[in-house]
């Protein structure tokens, strides 16, 4: 006997597979799906637990590679006194610091009432550079009172040049209200004064781009 081509028609054998009467398809062997259910969760148990692995390689990599950025926080920790200091002296005696500019003769006198928020201000700039010195190192909050700080010391440093030296030599620069520095060096008042200022500004420079050199060259280490 010939067998038909039709499906329908073929000579069914006892070795060949049961027929789904639903489909009319072969039915699969018995555990077969099983089977491959076993594959698949044995197969995402593995991708599960090397995901877990390297997220905790990473992890751990993180924690001991985090950058402190150690000279930063002590140039913001010194820029942090520099204006403490300055601040609580003049908050201390207002009038003795209002008297010493008065003697400076640069500001008009409609404007020296405002000068009683001078300490109270750098006092405000010192809080605020604790935060920086904390968390706020590399972020735009921390980089805009930096940036600001630096600028206040150029607007004083300026200031200092509008002052007649004599007038400068006697009655200092105000900075830590009364209080006066002696030197014995001809007009060291305004020397001493640009010299803390020289180096608040090398201060904000390392506070400013230390972070980004730091981690640029961290990167640099990682592509090698």
């Amino acid at each position: 006997m010939i067998p038909s081509s039709f499906p329908s028609c073929r000579v069914i054998r006892a070795s060949d597979p049961p027929i789904d009467s639903a489909s009319g398809l072969p039915m699969p062997p018995a555990g077969h799906q099983e089977h491959a259910a076993e594959d698949d969760s044995l197969s995402g148990g593995m991708d599960s637990a090397m995901r877990r692995r390297d997220a905790d390689s990473r992890a751990a990599s993180g924690a001991i590679k985090e950058p402190r950025y150690l000279f930063a926080r002590i140039s913001v920790f010194l820029i942090m006194l520099l204006w403490v200091i300055p601040g609580f002296l003049k908050v201390k005696d207002i009038s003795a610091f209002m008297g010493v500019v008065e003697q400076h003769e640069v500001i008009p006198e409609q404007y020296e009432p405002l000068l009683m928020w001078v300490g109270p201000g750098e006092l405000v700039m010192g809080l605020l550079l604790v935060f920086v010195m904390g968390s706020e190192l590399r972020k735009p909050f921390g980089k805009l009172v930096l940036v600001s700080s630096m600028i206040l010391t150029g607007v004083f440093t300026y200031y200092l040049t509008l002052v007649d030296p004599v007038i400068l030599q006697e009655s200092g620069c105000g900075c830590l209200s009364d209080y006066r520095i002696a030197s014995g060096i001809e007009d060291g008042a305004r020397y001493f004064a640009y010299g803390k200022n020289a180096i608040l500004l090398i201060l904000h420079v390392v506070a400013l781009l230390g972070p980004a050199m730091v981690d640029s060259r961290r990167r640099s280490a990682s592509e090698a």
